[in-house]
């Protein structure tokens, strides 16, 4: 595949500053919400279509699966939920800037807003056939601490990370991956896939993940 190169919006380069804080996204989003969507078709982001496709295989094509949107942002992975036929969605986010944008699509029968992280989210156990989320892990944003909450209330976990800003991120010394890795060695998920994706956002290769949880 022809290398690409990076595009650099500012407010882009603002939002992926190394050691950019919780409060600091969240102005970040505050601002971007109403051009996001029209910045990410610029920064040629694939990983909603990807990720939905992920989900489609996984849930054999059940259209009526209920599915969590994690970190949904402004709906761009539930619009290509809904391409292929999933209605039953729910959205969850921590920006309400972003969740407005995401309310006037019409695509979730529950909106949520909620942080993600160790955090006990208020959702009963095994709610979910599957939990997506995309695009969320990095600096001031997500870490792996809400990975079992994800096996708490899901039964697929499908999600992705860009290789560029994951290896920044830990909770308790531990990496993404390694947290991943010890749910898996603790039975809690088996690995569906885990694999390289290249330029999966703006030129910047990534990982894709899909896991059942036991």
């Amino acid at each position: 595949m022809a290398k690409i190169e990076e595009k650099m919006l500012p407010i882009y380069v603002e939002l992926n500053r190394p050691g950019i804080t919780t409060e600091e996204v969240e102005d970040v989003y505050a601002r971007w919400a109403k051009d996001y969507d029209k910045d990410m078709a610029d920064l040629n982001y694939f990983v909603s279509s990807n990720n939905a496709y992920v989900v489609e295989k996984a849930l054999k094509h059940k259209n009526d699966a209920l599915i969590l949107d994690a970190a949904c942002g402004t709906g761009l992975v539930g619009v290509e939920l809904t391409k292929r036929g999933f209605h039953n969605l729910h959205g969850l986010d921590r920006s309400t800037a972003m969740l407005e944008q995401a309310k006037q699509k019409g695509i979730y029968k529950k909106m949520m807003c909620s942080s993600l992280g160790p955090n006990r989210l208020g959702i009963p156990d095994d709610t979910y056939d599957a939990v997506v989320m995309s695009g969320a892990v990095g600096s001031g944003h997500v870490d792996g601490s809400c990975l079992e909450e994800f096996i708490r209330i899901g039964g697929y976990v499908v999600m992705d990370t860009t290789l560029k800003f994951f290896h920044r991120v830990s909770y308790q010394g531990k990496s993404w991956d390694e947290i991943i890795d010890n749910h898996i060695m603790a039975g809690r998920w088996v690995t569906v896939t885990r694999r390289l994706v290249e330029q999966s956002f703006n030129s910047l290769d990534g990982i894709q993940y899909a896991f059942r949880v036991k």
